[in-house]
């Protein structure tokens, strides 16, 4: 009945919307929009007033555009690590990163433009903007990095050639927009005869809801796109491309490996640098959110305290650094799976109890 559905969509969509009629520039490109339940939305436009309410729908279906880093005290300060991260950058092609001091000239709420800033301008060019001490009380420990966005991506589209895709799963996106590249478990479907070296067009299937009522991809992994309006949610990927980058392995190793790369991406809508394995043991990649919660929490040397949601580990050892590593904690988690996710530094394992 699913795939009925889906059918008729698609050819329903297909009559009326001709190839040579649609308006590529508005496919290839990032801009989702939030449907509200006309009751809900209502409800919130009395409690918000409208013009609050759509500036919280449009931040909904936009990323953050600066990433959280809680600097590990026992090992290290904030002012050496943005040092070390300025080098860094520098070494990566971005010269250009300056310091604010103040959070007064940038709010970490306000950072991104609502306009499209062009791949090709020399503001674009630069993935990160600033590098911020966080202002509030008791949180010096705390470092934001600012990065740039939305961008327009050229993707090169030429009539009658579709482009190589890769369609990703929304966790995959979310990712990729954080800084992140294309790993295998998140590719759900890629266009045939994807070769290694292949310029690829990188979109996100994002839940749809059924005429069951129920939300989901309706997409077996390893589907393989022809570039058509026949193409499973061909429609649906209107305004949900993140990027573009190079495919790192074929069609058909995507599907057989496991794990490993599978799309160096070059080009993101949202640019913000990867952390992955930079500065390991010196910094943690956090949410404030969650680092506001060990603050508030208090810990002191001696205490033992446990955690009995730890994984993967990043609450659990701001607890410890905060205790100085002095006390014990005792993280524990419900699955068995998420234990060994636990991401404990060696200068306070001992204290940690699993």
């Amino acid at each position: 009945m699913q795939k009925g559905w889906n059918f008729i969509k698609v050819i329903h969509r297909s009559f009326f919307t001709p190839i040579s009629q649609m308006d590529h520039s508005t496919r290839y490109r990032y801009g989702p929009t939030l449907k509200w339940n006309p009751m809900v939305e209502e409800y919130f436009i009395k409690a918000y007033g409208a013009d609050h309410f759509s500036r919280i729908s449009a931040a909904l279906v936009r990323p953050s555009c600066y990433s959280c880093i809680r600097v590990n005290t026992l090992k290290s300060t904030n002012d050496a690590v943005i040092e070390k991260l300025l080098e860094i950058f520098k070494e990566r092609g971005m010269p250009d990163v300056v310091v604010q001091e103040s959070a007064t000239t940038w709010k970490p709420d306000n950072c991104c433009k609502t306009t499209l800033e062009s791949i090709g301008s020399a503001e674009s060019s630069k993935a990160i903007k600033s590098i911020s001490k966080c202002q509030f009380p008791g949180l010096d420990y705390v470092v934001f990095v600012k990065g740039s966005g939305p961008h327009a991506i050229h993707y090169g589209y030429n009539e009658g050639k579709p482009l190589k895709e890769v369609i990703v799963s929304r966790k995959c996106a979310e990712a990729v927009l954080r800084g992140a590249q294309v790993y295998v478990p998140g590719v759900l479907a890629c266009s045939a005869h994807v070769e290694r070296g292949d310029a690829v067009a990188v979109s996100v299937a994002v839940e749809q809801s059924g005429p069951d009522g129920g939300w989901g991809i309706a997409m077996t992994r390893g589907t393989v796109l022809q570039g058509s309006q026949a193409d499973p949610y061909y429609f649906e990927r209107d305004g949900f491309y993140i990027g573009q980058g190079t495919a790192m392995m074929s069609r058909a190793g995507i599907f057989r490996a496991s794990e490993g790369i599978a799309v160096d991406m070059k080009e993101r809508v949202f640019r913000l640098p990867s952390f992955y394995d930079l500065l390991e043991g010196e910094i943690f990649l956090q949410n404030l959110p969650s680092i506001i919660t060990a603050h508030a929490l208090d810990p002191q040397p001696g205490e033992r305290i446990l955690d009995m949601c730890a994984a993967p580990g990043g609450k659990t050892t701001a607890i410890a650094i905060l205790m100085k590593d002095k006390g014990e904690v005792v993280a524990v988690d419900r699955s068995h799976n998420k234990v060994h996710l636990l991401n404990l530094a060696g200068d306070y394992k001992h204290n940690i109890f699993l």
